[in-house]
């Protein structure tokens, strides 16, 4: 089922009117994020139903208004940057320059509402303008910030400029991914997104805190090390062999056969739904863990014969062997349909699967019997599909209310229904130039 949510009717009133139940309804968080880590995590909260009031302004376009990190420059209007569009569901927009003292006092004012405020810039940036953990607490003595920077707040490299690419290459995690003998890989959003992801559950850590004890704290998460968690047992690797392991690529240190494998095609060409042509080229990953493993995919492969060959009859050899094994196997793969096979495996109990295309994801029957993709449609620009929350919550259910916001579009909601400013103050602190 798909849903549609359309920005045409005032876009605070699809914010209000939802009633929304996600399990963080009623918490308030000022959002200072820009770019693509930082506006994610933001938006997971505002997924399970926080209210976010996203701080922008036209004196500093975030750069995802203007250019999409994954596709390059973009020719159209600030509202209608796809990227921007993708990570800032949900949330009011208020438009403040932040150099004007009225525009910091309308953050104070926030502030005495909130329940949180999350930013990723380098540590130091909102200190300079007077808006820090240190005096927005002088304000709010409760409140919860997270601040999302390349290397955290502190140490030597705390001021390094950080991106995707940077996030990766200084976690460690660039250069343990790849093939043997080749360059590490150099990785980008899906970077981004976990990062932000940790910044989004270290919110979580702070309100539960505040809610055992009343009292609200500084976080200071660093994204290279939100990225270098996934990879603590190479630091085990060093602290035990003293040395850094080496680049696998689809290998594993252990277990053999463990790779991905070439196919005649995803899956047979009568068989397409989708409006493709023809059949695809596909690839299925395999993974043997024991010899129970290994003895039923031989048996179900036709590759019985090499249960017989000395070279493959233990896990040791078989990983010993493992450049030799993996064309054997691949000769049988190459003319075979990846999904069909991939279930026929799994069947007979061996871990595999088709490496399926987005395409393939967004048509399975699974998505659409989980809800599928929901159609938003931004003021400015077309129609477009998002992918729903990735949680499914019995009571509280997660949802996606509203596209994201043009560029200061709630900025006098924001002000006269939420603070209580009156036309007189809103129309003063315009000509100060605090609302540009």
């Amino acid at each position: 089922m798909t849903t549609t949510t359309n920005g045409s009717n005032g876009h605070h009133g699809l914010l209000q009117a939802a009633n929304r139940p996600g399990p963080l309804s009623g918490k308030r968080i000022i959002d200072f994020t820009w770019a693509w880590a930082g506006p994610y995590g933001a938006m997971q909260l505002a997924l399970l139903g926080a209210e976010l009031i996203k701080i922008e302004s036209a004196t500093r376009i975030d750069h995802s208004r203007q250019r999409s990190l994954a596709m390059g420059s973009f020719t159209g209007g600030v509202n209608q940057a796809p990227m921007f569009n993708e990570v800032n569901l949900n949330k009011y927009s208020i438009q403040l320059n932040l150099k004007t003292e009225g525009a910091k006092q309308v953050i104070r004012d926030l502030a005495r509402t909130a329940d949180g405020a999350i930013d990723n810039f380098r540590p130091g940036i909102l200190e300079k303008l007077g808006l820090g953990y240190d005096d927005l607490r002088e304000v709010n003595p409760e409140i919860v910030m997270v601040s999302a920077s390349a290397l955290g707040a502190t140490g030597p490299e705390r001021n390094y400029t950080g991106y995707a690419p940077t996030f990766a290459a200084l976690s460690g995690l660039s250069y343990l991914s790849g093939e043997p003998q080749e360059p590490p890989v150099m990785m980008g959003g899906s970077i981004d997104l976990r990062a932000g992801t940790t910044a989004a559950m270290a919110m979580l850590a702070g309100f539960h805190y505040h809610a055992r004890t009343g009292r609200g704290q500084f976080i200071d998460a660093s994204s290279s090390e939100a990225i270098g968690m996934h990879i603590a047992e190479e630091f085990l690797h060093v602290d035990l062999l003293g040395r850094d392991g080496d680049r696998i690529g689809n290998g594993h240190r252990a277990y053999a056969p463990h790779d991905v494998f070439r196919c005649a095609s995803m899956r047979a060409p009568e068989a397409y739904t989708d409006g493709h042509k023809g059949a695809r080229s596909g690839w299925i990953a395999i993974a043997c863990r024991s010899d129970e493993d290994w003895n039923s995919l031989c048996e179900h492969s036709g590759l019985d014969h090499l249960r017989e060959d000395p070279r493959f009859q233990t896990g040791l050899k078989r990983w010993k062997h493992r450049a030799e094994l993996k064309p054997m196997i691949e000769a049988w793969t190459s003319e075979q349909s990846a999904v069909e096979t991939a279930e026929a495996l799994r069947a007979a109990g061996v871990p595999a699967a088709a490496s399926v295309w987005g395409s393939d994801i967004h048509h399975s029957e699974n998505f659409r019997q989980r809800g599928g993709a929901v159609s938003v449609r931004p003021p400015e620009t077309r129609l477009r599909q998002v992918l729903p929350p990735p949680w499914k919550l019995s009571e509280t259910p997660a949802e996606i209310v509203s596209p994201a916001p043009r560029l200061g579009e709630d900025t006098d909601y924001v002000l006269g229904r939420m603070l209580g400013y009156d036309r007189d103050r809103i129309d003063a602190l315009a000509r100060e130039g605090a609302l540009e």
